[in-house]
Parts: C-alpha cells; sequence; structure tokens
C-alpha cells in the first residue's frame, strides 16, 4: 500500500501549527519521512524554533514569487494550506507551484462547514483546472476559538449573541481533533484513495441554546443570550462590500452567525460523516473545551 510520506504546511497559524505538531509526531512514529513548514515571516520566531527541534523544515516564502515557491515545494507529495480566510489570494499561487513542483495532493484551507464562504469553491474550481488532485476536510467550527470575546459568543464572560433562535445544529471540532484527524488520515490512507476525495467530520452536532444550557449545569453561571434574526442578519451582510474580506469582527460574525441560523453550519448529513475513517478517533465535546 503506497501512502504520502512529504508534506508542506502553508502558514502555521490558527489551524496550522495543530496539523504541523500532529504531522511531527506521525514523523517520530516513521509514519512520515519530511515536514516542510512555509512562513511568510522570518521564521525566526519560538514557534518555528520549536518545529526546527522536532524535525521540521521551516522556510520562509513570498507568493509572489512563482520560481522559488516551486523550488519550496520539490520532493512534497501533500500541500496542506491553512491560510487564513480572510487573505486566501496566495492560495491560487501556492496551487499552481504545487503543480509545476509535482506535488501530488492538495488541501485547500477549508476547516468549516461546506460552503463558498471566502470563495472557496473557486479555489476548488481552481484545482480542478490544474487537475491537482485535492482532499477536502469539513469540520465545523472550532469549539475553541469559536466562544470568545472577539466572536461575541462567550459563555465564559456570561454573554452571547447568536442568530435566530439559537435552536440550530451546527458543527464543532477542537482544532487538535481536526489536526489529529487529518494527520492520521494522510499518512495512514492509500494515496490514490485520498484524491478528490471529502472528509466530513465533526466532535459534536449541537445546538447553541444546548450548549449554554450545558454550560449553566456544568458551572452554576448562566448565560445572558441576545437572539438576532436572520432578517437583521441578511441585513447586515448585504451592506457588507463584495469581495471585502478584510473586515470587522462584526461583519465576519454576521455572515457565520446567518449561515448557522440557516441550517448551513453542518459539514453535511449525519450519515456522510467521515469520523470513523479514524478508528479510535475521540474528539471532545463542545463542553469538554469550554470547561477544560
Amino acid at each position: 500500500m503506497s501512502t504520502f510520506s512529504t508534506f508542506a504546511v502553508a502558514g502555521a497559524g490558527n489551524i496550522g501549527i495543530f496539523i504541523v505538531e500532529e504531522l511531527l509526531k506521525r514523523k517520530a512514529a516513521g509514519k512520515a519521512k519530511r515536514i516542510v513548514v512555509l512562513t511568510r515571516s522570518s521564521g525566526d520566531d519560538n514557534k518555528f524554533e520549536d518545529f526546527r527541534s522536532k524535525g521540521a523544515e521551516v522556510l520562509t516564502v513570498d507568493y509572489r514569487r512563482k520560481d522559488s515557491l516551486t523550488a519550496s515545494l520539490a520532493g512534497i507529495d501533500v500541500v496542506l494550506s491553512t491560510l487564513s480566510f480572510l487573505d486566501l489570494a496566495p492560495q491560487s499561487a501556492l496551487a499552481i507551484a504545487a503543480k509545476e513542483a509535482g506535488v501530488r495532493l492538495f488541501a485547500p484551507s477549508e476547516y468549516g462547514a461546506d460552503n463558498d464562504f471566502a470563495g472557496k469553491e473557486k479555489a476548488r474550481d481552481q484545482l480542478k483546472a490544474l487537475d491537482l488532485p485535492y482532499a477536502l476536510f469539513f469540520t465545523g467550527s472550532f469549539p475553541d476559538t469559536a466562544f470568545s470575546a472577539w466572536t461575541g459568543i462567550n459563555p465564559l464572560e456570561g454573554k452571547a449573541t447568536v442568530g435566530e433562535d439559537g435552536s440550530q445544529l451546527i458543527s464543532f471540532t477542537a482544532r487538535s481533533d481536526v489536526a489529529r484527524y487529518v494527520a492520521y488520515v494522510l499518512t495512514e490512507k492509500p494515496a490514490k484513495g485520498l484524491e478528490w476525495k471529502t472528509f466530513r467530520i465533526e466532535g459534536e452536532r449541537v445546538s447553541y441554546n444546548s450548549i449554554f444550557e450545558q454550560y449553566t449545569q456544568k458551572t452554576g453561571k448562566k448565560v445572558d443570550v441576545t437572539y438576532r434574526s436572520i432578517a437583521d442578519l441578511a441585513g447586515a451582510v448585504q451592506k457588507i462590500p463584495s469581495g471585502n474580506m478584510s473586515m470587522n469582527p462584526d461583519d465576519i460574525m454576521s455572515i457565520l452567525l446567518l449561515f448557522n441560523a440557516q441550517g448551513k453550519g453542518v459539514v453535511g448529513k449525519a450519515d456522510e460523516l467521515s469520523n470513523g475513517e479514524f478508528p479510535g478517533w475521540n474528539p471532545k465535546t463542545v463542553i469538554e473545551v469550554l470547561v477544560e
């Protein structure tokens, strides 16, 4: 059985840092040969030093320079883009360079629900046009970042603003669990079987109301919830300039809350889940993340 063994991760931030860590664990276990981290920064901060100490190569890249970007991907089987949805433009250059470098699989920056948020469908279409096989990972929201002062959904502070009546089901998966899953399937599954494959995973499918109720039961702290109607959210979204992804938190949350309120916050139907592709995967529930 032929499996992938060399990996490049573009963007080691929000979810990328977790994926790099898990791939390095797979390398230490003999399941991967080479892990490359691509960064636009100088690559000299503490997290990159930690990566290097564990066997990763850290390469500083300029996505505007195709030749050097292509060279950085020489010998790489799989490219994982974990670039921020706020700036996915470099992903296009990365895909072109990956094709020229002979990369065999590309995992674009998805890691949410199955929708076209931030132009993700355009990225998939580009990979099809390049005939560069992709693997898509739909994971739902990250509970370790979705509940915070930044998002306005902050049960730890006793306040939250959500869409509609808060009863719609949403998929959630903690970043550490996403990373374990991604690293496992990319190093354990036959390479050919990963081409054009879509993985739909979730740690839990649950509503905001249920989460707040569980949180109150667990901690004794009440959550004061404000509900925004679909009409209100849709109106706010319509006011956002087209194509503007340099948005403030209010704009971003209006979009995400609208998706969730419309029932678009799940990764797929229950019978479409790919959790079983990783035997023994034991992702955390939302409440476990909130109270840990």
